[in-house]
């Protein structure tokens, strides 16, 4: 029951289940890993856990009630915050949190939640400041539990605490009470102080697998099962990022261009061509990367339909007829070579290249592949001139 929000990370829910029925409860966890993966919905579950009194049964009891809605007298529930937030629209983004622990919705990732009166304008920086860990941590974690076996700290973000914050929250960690739980979130371990490192039992979490995303996406988001499977793909282990990505308008327009880009490196004109590359090319590096996965998402589209026909589980399934016309138009296309080509291309992406003329070469070698067999590669190293 705890546990049913928390997609994927089976190892960490393994371990920590063990920890409660035990009873070998750490005094603090260092949950570490990308952004997205599930370390506040697996932090919200283990608090559910730890002070259920009805050891997971369903219906759930008060004291579950009351850590889901984050309102438990013995839960504490922080974000790093500007120094100017409100009040209430910190309150808000904590219940908005509390209902959907993967979504972005904090200070740090979205400094303003578009659509909400409550969101406040022109915010510093968040972090964790002295006072805050002086007067609503410390305050409160060194009291005994009001009415649950521990009394628990989920402490988001750990990384954002500024560093004489810092030095005060170690001597939390010292001289930690016998009954308190301190759980520590980060996506940046590396910014963390030693000496905090040092006293917390560390979790990592992998990133997440591109069908636990897609799973998730269509169960809990409604996509249907091509986007899903397409934006699994983009999102690098990040339920977060998929979400992000599955509600973006810019996908919809990398999509069109990814179609645009194929028609013109067949048979476009010059102009139309050179002018979309450039407008390509002027992306960041990630949204070329992006664009290239969804061209390799179109290739592997049009293999399976040649291979399978109606049965051919498409990703880009909305596009079926661009599919269908490029496979009755084109027969003697090599998908082999237009896949190797778009991977080179993709993995040429990590290096300090030319992002334009990378994707005029790839234009140009795209074209030649949907004539006829194509064996060349994007990039062929010079020999060097000293060699024999």
């Amino acid at each position: 029951m705890f546990w049913d929000r928390v997609i994927g990370q089976k190892r960490v829910v393994d371990l920590l289940q063990g920890a409660v029925e035990s009873g070998h409860v750490a005094h603090a966890y260092l949950f570490h890993g990308l952004d997205g993966t599930g370390k506040r919905a697996v932090a919200l579950a283990f608090a559910h856990a730890l002070l259920c009194k009805r050891c997971g049964k369903p219906p759930p009891c008060s004291s579950c009630k009351q850590v889901q809605a984050l309102q438990h007298p013995d839960v504490l529930f922080m974000i790093p915050q500007p120094s100017d937030a409100k009040s209430d629209d910190v309150n808000f983004r904590i219940h908005m949190l509390s209902e959907d622990p993967y979504a972005a919705n904090d200070f740090k990732r979205a400094p303003n939640l578009d659509n909400s009166k409550k969101t406040t304008k022109g915010l510093k920086q968040a972090r964790y400041s002295v006072d805050r860990i002086n007067l609503d941590l410390r305050s409160k974690m060194v009291m005994r539990p009001s009415i649950g076996a521990y009394r628990i700290a989920i402490i988001t973000d750990i990384d954002a605490i500024h560093e004489r914050a810092a030095n005060g929250f170690l001597k939390l960690l010292e001289e930690p009470g016998p009954d308190t739980i301190f759980i520590l979130t980060t996506s940046r371990k590396d910014l963390l102080l030693p000496t905090i490192l040092s006293r917390c039992q560390h979790v990592a979490f992998e990133n997440l697998s591109s069908d636990d995303i897609a799973t998730a996406l269509q169960e809990r988001n409604g996509l249907d099962s091509g986007l899903s499977e397409l934006v699994a793909q983009m999102s690098q282990g990040s339920y977060m990022r998929a979400v992000q990505l599955g509600q973006s308008d810019e996908l919809k327009h990398d999509r069109q261009r990814v179609l645009k880009f194929l028609r013109f490196a067949f048979s476009g004109p010059i102009s139309e061509q050179l002018n979309l590359i450039t407008e390509i090319g002027q992306s960041s590096r990630d949204g070329i990367k992006n664009l290239l996965k969804l061209l390799l998402s179109w290739i592997r589209d049009i293999s399976l339909y040649q291979s399978m026909g109606e049965e051919a589980p498409l990703v880009n399934s909305d596009q079926k007829q661009h599919i269908i016309k490029f496979c009755r138009n084109l027969p003697d296309a090599d998908l082999e070579a237009m896949h190797r080509l778009t991977e080179e291309a993709l993995t040429l992406t990590e290096f300090n290249i030319n992002t334009t003329l990378l994707l005029t070469n790839l234009s140009t070698h795209l074209g030649q592949a949907m004539r006829s067999f194509h064996t060349r590669k994007l990039y062929t190293p010079l020999s060097s001139p000293f060699q024999s």
